[in-house]
C-alpha cells in the first residue's frame, strides 16, 4: 500500500476467499512472472489471490485486491489493480 494513500476511498465489494482453513500457498506463473511482476496473472485460486478482498475506490471506481502479508514482526498491507487481461482462470491446486 503506498504511503499515504487514503484507504478510506475504497470500499469493500467482495472476496475471493474461498473459506478454507489453509488455502496454498502456491503461486501461478507460467511465464516466469513473479509475485512483483507488472504482468504477473491474477489467478484467484493461488496465492495471494486466495487471500483477497475485492474492492472499488469511490473516486476513480477502479476496481483492486486487497490482502494482508504477516511476517515475524510485520503487517503489510498490499494492493493491486485488477487488469482483466491478467486474470488467469488457472485450475485450483489439487488437494
Amino acid at each position: 500500500m503506498p504511503a499515504g494513500f487514503d484507504d478510506r476511498l475504497l470500499t469493500r465489494v467482495g472476496t475471493l476467499c474461498t473459506g478454507e482453513y489453509e488455502p496454498t500457498w502456491l503461486e501461478h506463473h507460467p511465464d516466469g512472472t513473479t509475485a512483483w511482476s507488472a504482468s504477473a496473472p491474477i489467478a484467484p485460486a493461488y496465492h495471494p489471490y486466495n487471500r483477497c478482498e475485492v474492492f472499488a475506490c469511490t473516486a476513480c471506481r477502479r476496481p483492486f485486491l486487497r490482502y494482508t502479508e504477516y511476517g515475524g514482526y510485520y503487517e503489510d498491507a498490499r494492493i493491486r489493480e485488477i487488469a482483466a487481461a491478467l486474470v488467469a482462470d488457472a485450475p485450483p491446486v489439487p488437494t
